[in-house]
């Protein structure tokens, strides 16, 4: 079976760095991947304005099982990054970060360690478990995820909010980080060239994927 994965980062940053950890990927047999695009396609969908760019991401995102959040710099401030991941969520992936801030860019440069996208979105059930809301952390402070309404679990995705592992414990009526339950490693020091196949999996096989 094909695992196509989808790889959200920072695209005008992270580009050469992402493009080194998709190679790895996909240079192995029966291994795809999406979420990449050329300058003029991303510049052209920002023209037409947020429901383009938010109708590429969805339609990127169908086919796969797994997203795989590159984490620079400054991707924890990116907004379509945290729409892919919540969008991620929603449809099912599993998640997984990737801390690739050193890995060298086209330059020979590598950069500071950014923060952590996943502690910075969190979801609440609520207690009767039919909707989920997201909030994103901005200046300090949880503030409603603006580009993703409120899901109502028993209408779009009950089989899911079923089975999924986060439920096995309900936590409805609590707040609860993307970190909780998605692990993040490091592309340089976790050997993230051998080791990608089985972050992937294990991301997968958590969301029954």
């Amino acid at each position: 079976m094909v695992r196509r994965v989808f790889f959200s980062f920072h695209y005008e940053s992270d580009i050469w760095r992402a493009s080194q950890v998709r190679n790895s990927w996909v240079t192995k047999p029966d291994r795809e991947a999406a979420g990449f695009w050329d300058s003029a396609a991303w510049e052209e969908a920002k023209k037409k304005g947020g429901d383009a760019v938010k109708h590429w991401i969805d339609n990127q995102l169908n086919g796969t099982s797994v997203t795989a959040v590159l984490i620079g710099e400054h991707t924890h401030e990116r907004r379509w990054v945290k729409y892919e991941i919540i969008k991620s969520y929603e449809r099912g992936n599993g998640i997984l970060g990737i801390h690739i801030n050193r890995t060298k860019d086209r330059d020979g440069y590598i950069t500071q360690r950014g923060l952590d996208p996943l502690k910075r979105i969190r979801f609440y059930v609520s207690s009767d478990g039919e909707k989920i809301h997201f909030y994103e952390l901005h200046a300090r402070k949880w503030k409603v995820f603006q580009d993703l309404p409120q899901t109502n679990n028993k209408k779009s995705n009950s089989l899911y909010f079923e089975e999924r592992f986060i439920f096995k414990n309900p936590r409805w009526g609590n707040f609860c980080t993307f970190s909780e339950y998605f692990r993040t490693y490091c592309w340089d020091f976790d050997d993230g060239y051998r080791n990608l196949p089985n972050w992937v999996e294990k991301a997968a096989k958590n969301a029954g994927r």
